[in-house]
């Protein structure tokens, strides 16, 4: 048989660690460093003091709190304390991100592993922990962003408000920079910035920035020189943002895929860069997922555009006014409403003379008459074509007149188109709510009908629109509905009845009735002019 081999004596061990591990642990390219029982540090490899900046003799028997993040180091002690005397192993033999900042000040991440390991000597237990940091910072970095790339293409997909999806950005950013406040501004046409954010940028410089108006040679320069944003969000507001609490700034402009500017990300920080390019590299990361988002918000705005404005004089169209007076209509109170329907006199015949394009303009000025007018309160739409509705809420008696009246001479002014100078005058139908019906639908037909009628009186006046009458044109639509329907079915009847001469009782011709077999159940009567007759004379 083959002997057993005895085991190492202690002699050898201890060769065994001092002549190969401990050279082992000082060539190893991720940083170790060994504590003690009193969390001193009693060994600290090169690769270690390269992480942190740190030269060995000055780490070398102090508490190794001198490595831990400012934000962490009073509680350190007792963590560790805490570990040693319950021994449960909650972080030993796990890895996780530790933030910090080297001596000269650049952001580091590490992933840190603890390994625990106990030994008895002269009857006391012992505890030493080794610690294991590899710089994952590149890594860590490349994670978060596509982590935010991540969140952000849901919330695209999610149909979420511009508001909400800046917000998540800035919330996301200003989580991955401690200390950070981040900021969307975005730019409309000539109008100041909007501002998106979270709570953590001050009030007063939100408001001073959305009470700014960058000038088109802003803008300009911007798209020239994009190290000009610093000028807009910081240079100008340097002052109040240092005496806020913010000390530095970084942002870039955020460009559409066809070079426009559309907006600004900036991030500010609170404390002096320690960072590196860590906030720079974010933001520019961040552009492409602000313009994205700025571009979708720019397409659903279009698309409510169209679905809701007429394209020519960027009035309501007839279905948002259906829904707008809806909404009035359903809001508490004892409400009133007057609406106006205009149609512009002899149109076809402006039209026909004109041509399209002139007549595209005047639609526009008469669009742009009626707004001049208008209070704030109003509701101005274009039905069609050249009829437009105004509608007026809480409006009622002598007021209502006086409107339409003013209606009647700003639209009646002379209007120069080209080389004409035209006449114009309208005619205004007049419906009210609650009197002429309940909703949008019937108020608009009731205006449309007293319109036609003042057509009828001798245009360039007001008419306001007559129930009875209303009920005759429905009876006259519905009957004509029925008699059509009733000539496709062979419903009418032909008679024949002599015509004969009294004073001689000779036959003299005959007359044909066509008769009508089935009415409709809720015709009226026929009067007049509702039947047809021939007399066939021989």
């Amino acid at each position: 048989m083959t002997a057993k081999k005895d085991s190492p004596q202690m002699p050898e061990l201890t060769a065994l660690t001092t002549e190969i591990l401990l050279p082992a642990l000082e060539q190893a390219i991720d940083a170790t460093v060994i504590i003690g029982q009193d969390n001193e540090i009693i060994f600290y490899n090169n690769a270690a003091e390269s992480l942190w900046g740190i030269p060995r003799a000055e780490v070398m028997g102090r508490n190794v709190d001198c490595l831990v993040p400012m934000r962490l180091r009073h509680e350190h002690d007792r963590y560790i304390d805490s570990n040693r005397k319950s021994g449960h192993n909650r972080i030993v033999g796990t890895s996780r991100e530790v933030e910090f900042t080297r001596a000269d000040g650049e952001y580091i991440c590490g992933e840190l592993s603890l390994s625990k390991v106990q030994i008895t000597r002269k009857a006391r237990k012992l505890t030493y922990y080794m610690g294991v940091m590899k710089n994952v910072t590149e890594e860590s970095q490349r994670r978060k962003i596509l982590i935010l790339q991540n969140d952000v293409l849901q919330a695209l997909a999610s149909d979420m408000l511009i508001q909400d999806i800046g917000k998540l950005i800035c919330r996301k950013v200003e989580a991955f920079v401690p200390n950070s406040v981040a900021a969307l501004l975005v730019l409309d046409d000539t109008q100041p910035w909007r501002v998106i954010c979270t709570s953590a940028l001050p009030p007063r410089i939100r408001n001073a920035l959305e009470a700014t108006v960058p000038s088109p040679a802003d803008v300009e320069k911007l798209r020239a020189n994009t190290s000009y944003t610093g000028r807009l969000v910081w240079d100008n507001y340097q002052s109040m943002c240092r005496s806020l609490g913010l000390q530095s700034c970084y942002a870039a402009p955020v460009l559409a895929g066809d070079g426009r500017i559309t907006g600004i990300f900036a991030l500010y920080l609170r404390e002096s860069n320690q960072l590196g390019a860590w906030p720079q590299r974010l933001v520019g990361s961040c552009l492409p997922f602000c313009a994205l988002a700025l571009e979708q918000h720019a397409t659903k705005t279009h698309m409510t555009q169209l679905a809701r404005y007429d394209s020519l004089t960027g009035l309501l169209n007839r279905g948002a006014l259906h829904r707008v007076m809806e909404d009035i209509i359903a809001r508490p109170g004892n409400r009133t409403l007057a609406i106006f329907m205009l149609d512009i006199d002899r149109f076809r015949d402006i039209n026909d003379a004109l041509g399209h394009v002139y007549a595209d303009q005047f639609l526009v000025e008469i669009a742009g008459r009626i707004r001049s007018i208008s209070r704030d309160d109003y509701v101005i739409s274009r039905a069609g074509g050249d009829e437009f509705v105004v509608v007026v809420p809480d409006c009622e008696g002598r007021r209502i007149e006086e409107i339409a009246q003013q209606l009647l001479d700003t639209i009646g002014r002379p209007l120069q188109i080209g080389q004409n100078t035209l006449s114009i005058s309208c005619s205004i139908g007049i419906s009210t709510f609650p009197a002429n019906g309940p909703d949008s639908e019937s108020l608009l037909s009731h205006a449309d009908t007293a319109m036609r009628q003042a057509k009828e009186d001798g245009r360039g006046t007001f008419c306001f629109a007559n129930l009875e009458k209303n009920q005759v044109a429905q009876d006259r639509l519905v009957l004509g509905s029925a008699l059509r329907d009733s000539l496709a079915k062979g419903m009418l009847q032909l008679h024949y009845q002599p015509q004969v001469r009294t004073h001689t009782l000779e036959l003299s011709g005959v007359e044909a009735l066509s008769r009508w077999r089935r009415k409709p159940a809720r015709s009226r009567p026929l009067a007049a002019g509702r039947c047809w007759k021939r007399a066939a004379r021989s």
